[in-house]
């Protein structure tokens, strides 16, 4: 039903410039709502063209829906991460037990979400070629802008259904696109991306938009999770290459407000704590957890494996944003990892985004990383084994990773086939990427997804690698066929 709704819209853009932040400073554009215009005549300026792609950003930048995007989607249904109490729960349900069907609202409500970008992007590439006021070196970066929000819009929606339609037009003629095939999907994607690549600027003038490293950042996780294994390779040297980019040393604080504008973060969701914030800190706080008269404590409690936290050393630092005990706001200690009888509880609490001081109730200013440095090292390392088998480079990269969280550096002796690094990098990735929405589509890929989830005691099946399309679209669209098993 959106897709019929997306192209028979006016062209309506709700401009939300509070997602992009000019660098070094917090200060929000001033948005200005536009409910109809002609694209024509709106875009033959630079600041009507701008506007438009603020509109497109701000429905690409999952931030107040990052508790759907990056958990219940993303976290959930694998060993990492569950979450009890609250309303909540009757939501997370499903998907930490394997029963998610279409009719889930979270499922319909990123495909909105996405399809929204993709609109406001085509209302862009659609009109820019003829603009004849703005030098071409500028549209030529304005339209790659546009490219990257529409191509990473499908990317996002690929890591969830598989191949969707590419609506490339906001044309009213077709109303019932159907699907492509997966090889089309992936050639389409992977061509705009590098398109948008060569394009983008190296540095841009807002913080939150997309530059070369970002775009390329996206295709090298978009070869890898397709297992175009040379090409992720390759892509994420060029990120490398750049030179723009490096681990931040304190892993721990990392993700603290005031170490956000960093060179390890190369794609983020920009947060204010005057919204749109990161929501994720007030379902970690553990009951009675002692909080500040400005935090707010949820009843959805969002909880850690203790089999998952055993897995890590322990002298890894990144263990020092993981919660295992606390004294409440009685004055007891409260336990979280084991009880006395050292039975599991599973309810550590990652406190990975360190809480806002200046948080406002549920929203708090950590801006929410998408893609990394740490991630291009690993993925690149996790290219070249599957293309040689264990190599030094791939060793190399890893030990940067480990070295900064603290943790003894590998030996290429150590492992003697391609299996044994590949099932290594997915535990050096789950140490790495906690609490960041990556560990479906790293156990998928790797494939130990459904695997993992039968040992679990879940009555997971093959076919549950993907998610349903939404029950509502594929009544309004009769070429939308669904996936496999749903």
């Amino acid at each position: 039903m959106i897709m019929k709704n997306i192209q028979k819209l006016s062209l309506v853009v709700a401009l939300m410039g509070s997602m992009l932040i000019p660098t070094g400073c917090q200060d929000y554009l001033t948005e200005e709502v536009y409910t109809q215009y002609a694209p024509q005549d709106f875009l033959q300026n630079e600041d009507g063209i701008k506007k438009v792609l603020i509109g497109a950003y701000s429905r690409l930048q999952v931030n107040g829906g990052m508790r759907e995007d990056q958990f219940t989607l993303s976290e959930f249904p694998t060993d990492m991460t569950l979450e009890s109490g609250g309303q909540f729960e009757k939501d997370a349900l499903p998907f930490i037990n394997f029963q998610w069907d279409a009719s889930s609202g979270f499922l319909r409500s990123i495909w909105i979400q996405m399809y929204i970008a993709v609109r406001n992007a085509n209302v862009l590439l659609e009109n820019i070629d003829n603009v004849k006021s703005i030098p071409p070196a500028r549209l030529a970066q304005y339209k790659a802008e546009a490219q990257f929000i529409r191509s990473e819009a499908f990317a996002h929606l690929y890591r969830y259904f598989g191949p969707v339609p590419l609506v490339l037009t906001t044309s009213t003629e077709d109303l019932q696109p159907t699907r492509p095939t997966n090889s089309e999907f992936i050639n389409f994607v992977s061509t705009e991306l590098a398109a948008a690549a060569k394009d983008l600027p190296l540095k841009q003038d807002l913080y939150g938009k997309a530059d070369k490293g970002t775009s390329l950042a996206v295709l090298t996780k978009f070869y890898l999770n397709t297992k175009q294994w040379q090409k992720a390779a390759d892509a994420a040297k060029e990120v490398m290459d750049l030179n723009k980019y490096k681990l931040f040393p304190e892993i721990e604080n990392l993700f603290a407000v005031q170490n956000e504008l960093n060179n390890e973060f190369i794609y983020v969701y920009p947060c204010l704590a005057q919204g749109p914030g990161n929501v994720y800190m007030p379902h970690a706080f553990p009951p009675n957890y002692p909080i500040l008269s400005n935090w707010i404590n949820y009843g959805a409690q969002f909880r850690t494996y203790t089999s998952f936290y055993k897995t890590f050393d322990p002298a890894d630092r990144r263990l020092r944003m993981i919660i295992t005990e606390y004294t409440d706001t009685k004055g007891v200690k409260q336990k979280l990892l084991e009880n006395a009888t050292g039975k599991p509880l599973d309810n550590a609490r990652s406190f990975k985004y360190t809480p806002d001081p200046s948080a406002i109730s549920q929203n708090n200013g950590n801006d929410i990383p998408v893609i990394r440095y740490a991630d291009i090292l690993l993925s690149r390392a996790e290219a070249l084994n599957e293309l040689q088998g264990p190599n030094q480079e791939s060793i190399t990269l890893i030990n940067q990773v480990r070295t900064r969280a603290g943790v003894m550096p590998l030996e290429l002796a150590d492992f003697t086939t391609k299996e044994a690094l590949r099932t290594h990098l997915l535990k050096e990735r789950g140490w790495e990427f906690f609490s960041e929405g990556k560990r479906r589509e790293d156990m998928i890929r790797m494939g130990t997804f459904i695997s993992n989830a039968k040992a679990r005691g879940k009555n997971a099946q093959p076919f549950q690698v993907l998610y349903p399309l939404p029950q509502a679209e594929i009544e309004a669209n009769a070429n939308l066929k669904q996936n496999e098993g749903y």
